[in-house]
């Protein structure tokens, strides 16, 4: 019995850090985890409110801890061309609030970190867009007295597109072409081509 529990032990460190790096892997390939896309509403955890111009409050989310759970179920996502949503509606007294968010994954920086393109919409006409760019890595945590894996998403930057941007981004080493969109409806426009340099 004391054999076989110390190959037990023996196995289970083994294969632990082997999942995990699978796990890692798959994240930056294809941004999914577990062969699922990442719930929108998990990269809504870096968003701000509108209201509130400055650098994101929230900066490091967990992906492991969120499938299967109440908060981010898998039935709200919706696949639009190569977006994916969210939404969610509640009723306050006798006003429904609606709430939808969405991401693009544009894909990866020469230096590894992901770009993404989302939007977010509170019921109106407006859909307000951000390029967030993220980069993943493997954490634990202490939870009911035990390690868990933590498949940790970070956010490291982020750049305003205004309401309703409608150009085609691209990827080019570590700069990203942002074309413009002068005739993109709602407030604010880019009215020519930028060029954004990440650092390194």
């Amino acid at each position: 019995m004391r054999k076989c529990a110390i190959f037990l032990f023996a196995f289970l460190i083994f294969v632990s850090p082997c999942i995990a790096g699978q796990q890692l892997d798959e994240a930056n390939s294809k941004f999914t985890y577990s062969g699922k896309p990442i719930h929108p509403f998990v990269v809504k955890e870096f968003s701000n409110w509108l209201s509130d111009n400055r650098p994101p409050m929230i900066t490091t989310v967990d992906v492991a801890a969120a499938p299967d759970t109440n908060k981010y179920m898998d039935s709200e996502i919706e696949k639009r061309d190569n977006w994916l949503f969210a939404k969610t509606e509640e009723m306050d007294g006798d006003v429904r609030l609606y709430e939808s968010f969405g991401y693009h994954w544009i894909g990866r920086l020469a230096n590894g970190v992901h770009v993404l393109e989302t939007g977010s919409s509170g019921g109106g006409s407006g859909f307000f867009m951000d390029l967030m760019f993220v980069k993943f890595s493997e954490g634990e945590i202490f939870w009911e007295n035990k390690k868990e894996k933590q498949l940790l998403m970070t956010i490291v930057g982020t750049y305003s597109l205004e309401d309703r941007y409608e150009g085609d981004i691209k990827i080019n080493g570590n700069k990203v072409l942002i074309p413009a969109s002068a005739d993109q409806r709602g407030g604010g426009s880019n009215d020519k081509d930028i060029e954004l340099n990440f650092p390194e």
